[in-house]
């Protein structure tokens, strides 16, 4: 067995050693700041798969025999880190730790194992564009992970602006506080469909008391949620019209056709009361 292949032996057989020296020396400020004491184990067996990774490349004396495992590794842990709350910056100072521990090991290997210059070279061609591609992988997984935990923590917050109460078994209310744009407004017409089926309630009374302007865009959306109610069966009443965003929406041109408008809440809830809807 040439002098190569027994330093990649060597490398996968004392993969969780390696795996083990990082996490206790190299990176230890940064486990014990982002992981707890029971997931060292796990880690370190994370670790030294892509260790072991490495020192199967360095067998196979090429680099593409790990790649896509490799791969495979640093996407799903730049997922976890997001899970876990690592800070990207904080996970990309391990990136040399990946380096050193291997290079240590080597050269205390040096004396049972005698490596020429070229074939040092060699094995650092084969492992650092695997290190390095992981590290890219890591960062992209991370960062495309980490946009959409706050892309859903946002929806997530708009639902909860878009409160569907029941007042009974017919009718059920919508207020609206606040600015309402063109995202708020889809997310509007999601709920208020999902909660009106849940309900089961045959009108809905939608207030925009609270709501402060009215663009072309958001009354198109009030538009589509009113008829998309009427296809399930639910009579939309609409409260709390400010006279600004009446003529606004007059001004451009949208009808909201086949649906009662009320003054205000008030004059809604006893409307319905007069007709025994409550």
């Amino acid at each position: 067995m040439d002098a190569n292949k027994r330093i990649g032996l060597y490398i996968v057989e004392e993969s969780y050693q390696l795996a083990e020296k990082m996490n206790e020396d190299l990176d230890k400020d940064f486990i014990h700041m982002s992981v707890s004491e029971e997931e060292v184990i796990e880690l370190n067996q994370w670790r030294a798969e892509f260790i072991k990774y490495l020192g199967e490349a360095v067998q196979a004396d090429s680099s593409e025999a790990v790649w896509s495992k490799a791969e495979e590794w640093a996407r799903l842990s730049g997922e976890a880190a997001v899970s876990r709350g690592v800070q990207l910056d904080d996970a990309m100072t391990t990136l040399t730790s990946w380096r050193t521990v291997i290079w240590v090991a080597i050269k205390e290997k040096l004396g049972d194992i005698e490596l020429s210059p070229v074939q040092i070279i060699d094995i650092s061609l084969i492992m650092n564009p695997i290190i390095d591609y992981a590290g890219q992988v890591f960062s992209l997984a991370y960062v495309k992970n980490y946009q959409e935990s706050i892309k859903k923590s946002q929806s997530s917050v708009l639902e909860y602006s878009v409160p569907v109460v029941g007042l009974s078994n017919d009718v059920a209310i919508l207020p609206l506080i606040g600015e309402l744009d063109d995202e708020r407004a889809k997310i509007l017409k999601e709920v208020a469909l999902h909660k009106c089926l849940e309900l089961r309630n045959s009108t809905l009374i939608l207030d925009l008391s609270g709501v402060p302007m009215v663009d072309t865009m958001v009354a198109n959306e009030l538009s589509q949620v009113i008829d998309s109610l009427k296809l399930i069966g639910v009579k939309t009443v609409l409260t709390g019209l400010r006279p600004e965003i009446a003529q606004a929406v007059v001004e451009i041109g949208i009808k909201f056709e086949g649906m009662t408008i009320m003054k205000n809440l008030k004059n809604a809830i006893e409307e319905l009361q007069n007709k025994h809807t409550f």
